[in-house]
C-alpha cells in the first residue's frame, strides 16, 4: 500500500519509531490522504548503514523512510514512540565495541540533532517519558492526581513484603518493576510459594499490590484532554495473557477522565495509554500508564475509532506548532 503525497504542507509531522511500528506506518497513511500536514517516519533502529544523520552549523538532516532526508529545524512536531532503539546491525559486524560504536554514535547524533535544532512539539518530551515510565514516579503522580491507587509495596526485603501480604490478609498480587524486552511478564498472585523463596525476593524488587477484585478492567488512549477508552472483561488476573477476551467501548465518568488528564499533566506527557481496573463498585482504580503504549489493537476488538482522534489530535499539533513557527519568522 503506498502512501498517498501531502497535497499542502502547513505542518510537518516525524514520528520517530523502530521499522516494525504499525501505528507509525497506519497514521502516516492516514495523515497523508488527509493532506493537511506532512507525515514522515524516521526509523530510530535503521540508521545503521543508511548514511541518513548529517550535522552541521547550517542542516541538521535524517533519513525518512521511503523519502527524502529530513531537515529538523522545519519539523513541527515529533511524536517519540520509540526513539531509542538500539540498530539493525550488519550480521558481519560482530565485534562488542564495534556495535557498542554504532549503537552510541547513532544514538547520540541524532539526539544531539534534535536537542540543537528542535523547536517544535515533542509528543512526549523524551526527558518526561522516561521519567513517566518508571511505575513509582507514576503511581505517585495518580495519588497526587486523586486517582484510587491500590496500596503497595516496592520491595526486596523478605520481611517487609511478608509483612505487606500479612496486612492485607494474603490477596496480593505481584509484578516487575521494569521487566524486558526478551519476555513478557504478567501480573500474579502471591502464593505461599513465593513468600517462601527468600533468595528469590532478594534478587530485585517487585512491585507488589493489594489485589484490586472484579474481572472488568479500563484502558483508555488519553491525548492532550481527551479520554478514549475501552473496558475489557476477563476472567484473567492479567488480561494479556489470554487475547482476545472481551472489548467494548466505555463511557469514562468525568473526574476519572480529568484525574487521567491531570495525571498526564503531572508527568509532563501529551498522550499516554492508561490501564485501570474496575473494584467492586465499579469505581476505576489506578494501575498503571504506558507514554507510548499500543491501542490499534483496541479498535481491532472493541470497534471503537481511535485513529480518527489520534489523527486529529496530531494534526492540530502540527498546525498549532506551525502558526507558532511563523509567527516567530514574522
Amino acid at each position: 500500500m503506498k502512501d498517498p503525497e501531502p497535497k499542502v504542507k502547513t505542518g510537518r509531522l516525524a514520528i520517530l519509531t523502530d521499522s516494525a511500528d504499525l501505528h507509525a506506518l497506519l497514521m502516516r497513511h492516514v495523515l497523508r490522504a488527509r493532506g493537511r500536514i506532512a507525515c514522515d517516519v524516521i526509523e530510530t533502529d535503521s540508521l545503521c548503514e543508511r548514511g541518513g544523520l548529517s550535522w552541521s552549523d547550517t542542516r541538521s538532516l535524517v533519513s525518512a523512510k521511503g523519502g527524502e532526508p529530513v531537515d529538523v529545524g522545519d519539523l513541527d512536531v515529533i511524536w517519540w514512540r520509540r526513539g531509542n532503539n538500539v540498530q539493525r546491525i550488519p550480521p558481519h559486524i560482530t565485534n562488542r565495541a564495534d556495535v557498542e560504536i554504532i549503537n552510541n554514535d547513532c544514538r547520540t547524533t541524532l539526539t544531539g540533532m534534535l536537542w540543537n535544532d528542535f523547536r517544535g512539539t515533542w509528543i512526549s518530551d523524551p526527558y518526561a517519558t522516561a521519567t513517566a515510565e518508571n511505575k513509582l514516579v507514576q503511581l505517585r503522580a495518580a495519588r497526587a492526581a486523586g486517582l484510587p491507587v491500590p496500596r503497595t509495596l516496592v520491595s526486596q526485603d523478605p520481611k517487609a513484603i511478608r509483612e505487606f501480604c500479612r496486612a492485607a490478609e494474603g490477596d496480593v498480587v505481584v509484578k516487575s518493576v521494569r521487566g524486558c524486552t526478551a519476555a513478557p511478564t504478567f501480573t500474579r498472585k502471591v502464593t505461599d510459594a513465593h513468600l517462601g523463596a527468600e533468595a528469590s525476593m532478594r534478587l530485585a524488587p517487585a512491585v507488589y499490590q493489594e489485589c484490586v477484585p472484579g474481572q472488568d478492567h479500563l484502558r483508555a488512549l488519553v491525548l492532550g484532554n481527551e479520554v478514549h477508552a475501552v473496558t475489557i472483561h476477563s476472567h484473567d488476573l492479567d488480561w494479556r495473557g489470554d487475547l482476545p477476551g472481551s472489548f467494548r467501548p466505555a463511557n469514562v465518568d468525568d473526574a476519572t477522565s480529568a484525574g487521567l488528564v491531570e495525571v498526564l499533566g503531572r508527568l509532563g506527557l501529551r498522550m499516554g495509554v492508561v490501564d485501570m481496573k474496575l473494584d467492586s463498585g465499579g469505581t476505576p482504580v489506578w494501575l498503571e500508564v504506558n507514554p507510548q503504549g499500543q491501542f490499534l489493537f483496541m479498535q481491532a476488538l472493541s470497534g471503537l475509532d481511535l485513529i480518527t482522534p489520534c489523527a486529529d489530535y496530531f494534526e492540530r499539533e502540527a498546525l498549532s506548532a506551525a502558526r507558532r513557527r511563523d509567527s516567530r519568522r514574522r
